[in-house]
């Protein structure tokens, strides 16, 4: 199946505004346009259904709370085998910090960065020990970074490694998850794809053109794994947005088949990919 990207993506979420995905020249990684600014975009998170902020108790936000449970499990494994979960850890945009304090449970030294902390209904730990200006990790050193399906929403990707590489130790690993706009699913849904998230995703990656960008902000690829559960929540969403009534039943079979598709095609839903700082 040929990947057709659309060029126009409504913010089915919660807004109903229209945004225009552009490729960049020479790269595979699609932007969202018009841009919003730092200042503004904060309105576009402020919702009882975004669900990585908020209790909002429904089907659907326990179904993500399962997800979510899992998924650690998952993302821990990956953890171990890039790196001693012991050492210092930092996980950026790291919602209402699960992932974080799941790790400190299991005695890890894990730490996280947020801005939008204080707006968070369903904080996992106290709000002074967060992180929530860049300008206060500067004098901070890690062996580990994390960025749990946040890249994508950063202003700038290209600041962000930067900052990344700048608190990283030498050879420090940067652990990045993001969706595919190449999958199965992606390519099915297309405009109604939930992945695309405009306005609060900036950027939407391949493979390839996360690789690329890594490289050339001095990180070296090791190896990716897919997010199996990803495809099957992201279809349920994108079923949601496309209003069906039978949203559950259709967005399991498409995730289903998404997955079972990925396995020949290497194009998952999303991917965990495992990054080292070069230098």
């Amino acid at each position: 199946m040929k990947t057709t990207t659309p060029t126009k993506v409504k913010d089915y979420f919660l807004t109903k505004e229209t945004f225009s995905v552009s490729k960049i020249k020479d790269l595979d990684v699609f932007q969202t346009l018009p841009k919003t600014d730092k200042e503004s975009i904060n309105k576009y998170y402020k919702s009882k259904k975004y669900l990585s902020h908020n209790n909002n108790k429904t089907f659907f936000s326990s179904l993500y709370l399962f997800v979510k449970w899992v998924s650690f499990y998952f993302k821990y494994r990956v953890l171990k085998k890039a790196s001693s979960h012991h050492n210092r850890l930092l996980d950026f945009g790291s919602g209402n910090a699960y992932f974080v304090s799941k790790l400190n449970e299991k005695g890890g030294q894990a730490f996280a960065y947020d801005p939008f902390y204080s707006q968070v209904s369903n904080k996992t730990i106290e709000q002074q020990k967060v992180f929530v200006n860049e300008s206060d990790l500067i004098t901070s050193k890690f062996k580990i970074v994390t960025m749990w399906h946040s890249l994508e929403h950063v202003f700038s990707y290209k600041d962000t490694l930067s900052l990344a590489s700048e608190i990283l130790d030498s050879k420090g690993c940067l652990i990045v998850a993001c969706p595919n706009y190449q999958s199965y699913d992606a390519n099915y849904y297309k405009e109604y794809w939930a992945g695309f998230d405009v306005p609060r995703h900036y950027w939407h990656f391949s493979p390839n053109g996360l690789i690329e960008i890594m490289a050339n902000s001095g990180f070296d690829y090791i190896n990716k794994k897919p997010m199996y559960f990803d495809a099957l929540y992201v279809s349920m969403l994108s079923e949601q947005y496309k209003k069906s009534k039978l949203w559950f039943f259709k967005g399991l079979a498409v995730g289903l088949v998404s997955n079972l598709v990925s396995l020949f095609k290497k194009n998952a839903s999303s991917y965990v990919y495992v990054f080292k700082k070069r230098f």
